[in-house]
């Protein structure tokens, strides 16, 4: 580890850094700050600097890519559960490599037939890629076909009928993916596309910053994998709870709003509720009650001064007794109801 003077040294020119390839020292102040054509030492091919910012660095930190690792094994788990149920079989997925690097990089690897789902994750930004390898891929088609494959596969074109039964198994993941997130974000995810068109992907995608996830997938003894691609620019709006603490924890529960609270209130108060005062019961014979015509009276369970009960909503909550306001009937509330106490004359 270098000391302050040493690196003060350094940046200003006075250390001259020797190259492993034999091409003599670089003198390290003037690569910085170049005297004449900047960019350029003389006598020497041309050197590009490119400024790096490492309050907002354009990469994972080590905190966000656990974070994300764990969403995903938990991804993993529900997998596990959900996938049998669709393919009819036994399946056992694990999340078993996460790396971050250049998109153009990795899609060098896959085969021309390779399908690419574009998975959206509203609110978020851009598109999640998901791509699954070519013999889980044909397995999962003999399956859902009611086949089953022996020996090695054949590697052949995806068919539409090939390409939608496979969109239905992703979309079947979607819950999946929302469920595993729903720690650290409420997410809407969809399937926007899917497309063998590499060229097209790469288009998208562009020289984009990603996290590559590989997910291993082992069904009837085949094992192959499921990738997920997840641009930087994606996680952006989000790096500021993108960390294992939270996901482990939970998500942070909503502050409270003051002004959402008052108008929420001012608008509960215009609300009209029915409102109902219970005189009193009877029980009748069923003669009785066929018997009855007009003018005939029946007797309550209650007398004059007895509290009667008020409903609000249909729900019992006061006390009340009866009286007249003016030229109509009324109740005088008294008290709350509490089903516990026994009503008592005088209230």
């Amino acid at each position: 580890m270098l000391a302050q003077s040493e690196i003060d040294a350094l940046l200003s020119g006075a250390i001259d850094v020797d190259q492993p390839s034999g091409e003599g020292s670089v003198n390290l102040g003037e690569m910085i700050n170049p005297s004449g054509d900047p960019g350029k030492t003389p006598g020497k091919r041309d050197r590009k600097i490119q400024a790096y910012n490492f309050w907002f660095p354009a990469r994972f930190s080590k905190d966000q890519m656990r974070a994300v690792e764990l969403i995903h094994e938990d991804l993993s788990e529900r997998l596990t559960t959900s996938l049998p149920t669709f393919l009819r079989t036994n399946v056992r997925p694990h999340l078993v490599h996460i790396e971050q690097g250049r998109f153009h990089d990795f899609i060098k690897d896959f085969s021309p037939n390779t399908l690419f789902h574009l998975i959206s994750l509203a609110p978020l930004p851009g598109h999640m890629i998901l791509t699954m390898s070519m013999n889980v891929s044909y397995l999962i088609l003999e399956q859902r076909l009611g086949g089953k494959i022996e020996g090695r596969f054949n590697e052949r074109q995806l068919t539409e009928i090939d390409q939608s039964l496979l969109r239905g198994l992703v979309e079947h993941m979607l819950g999946d993916i929302k469920g595993a997130w729903s720690k650290v974000i409420s997410l809407e995810p969809s399937l926007e596309d899917s497309t063998v068109n590499q060229h097209w992907v790469q288009m998208m995608m562009g020289n984009e910053r990603v996290l590559l996830l590989t997910i291993e997938i082992n069904i009837q003894g085949v094992t192959g994998t499921i990738s997920i691609f997840i641009p930087f620019n994606m996680l952006k709006p989000i790096t500021d709870v993108l960390n294992p603490h939270i996901w482990i924890a939970g998500r942070k529960e909503n502050q409270l709003n003051p002004d959402a609270r008052q108008v929420a209130m001012h608008a509960m108060m215009k609300t009209s509720l029915p409102v109902t005062v219970i005189l009193g019961s009877a029980d009748l014979p069923l003669k009785s009650l066929m018997n009855l015509s007009v003018g005939d009276v029946i007797e309550l369970d209650t007398s004059l001064d007895s509290p009667l009960t008020v409903q609000v909503a249909n729900k019992k909550q006061f006390r009340a007794r009866v009286g007249k306001s003016g030229k109509r009937m009324g109740v005088q509330i008294t008290g709350v109801y509490d089903e516990h106490d026994e009503p008592r004359a005088g209230l």
